[in-house]
């Protein structure tokens, strides 16, 4: 088997893939803002800046940026942290919670119909193999 000509071909399918509306959305939904308030939802809410810019891998500068379009929209609300004043802390409003719930279902419907698409057997098989290219590469990354 030729893993070189395999991986070109997959190369050029992923460089594909980012020219449809289907992935564009999809990849949209996990990174940026979005990518914030999902966060916040998953965390009681609330987290501190500096670990936002930790869990994205982006510099704090670029987490102020999201954090001032999130205000801005009153998806989150920053406060100095009761415990530490002087540390911020950024916290999911109501709106904001709303939102990422709407934008969550909007993505994973579109995740259900490629699925559906794919049909039962290869659903299964895609996503069998997605998640040990995950473990793969989280096994790998621990040593």
């Amino acid at each position: 088997m030729d893993y070189r000509e395999l991986a070109q071909e997959l190369v050029q399918m992923r460089a594909d893939m980012q020219q449809l509306q289907f992935n564009r959305e999809i990849s949209k939904s996990i990174k940026g803002e979005a990518f914030v308030l999902y966060y916040l939802m998953q965390h009681e809410r609330t987290a501190y800046p500096k670990v936002l810019s930790q869990q994205m891998h982006v510099s704090t500068a670029r987490i102020a940026t999201i954090l001032n379009h999130l205000e801005s929209k009153q998806l989150i609300v920053r406060m100095t942290d009761p415990a530490d004043s002087r540390q911020v802390i950024v916290t999911l409003t109501d709106t904001g919670a709303e939102e990422i719930r709407r934008q969550r279902e909007k993505m994973l419907g579109l995740v259900v119909h490629m699925l559906e698409l794919l049909g039962e057997e290869d659903a299964q098989a895609y996503v069998r193999i997605q998640k040990k290219i995950l473990h793969m590469f989280l096994t790998q990354q621990e040593t």
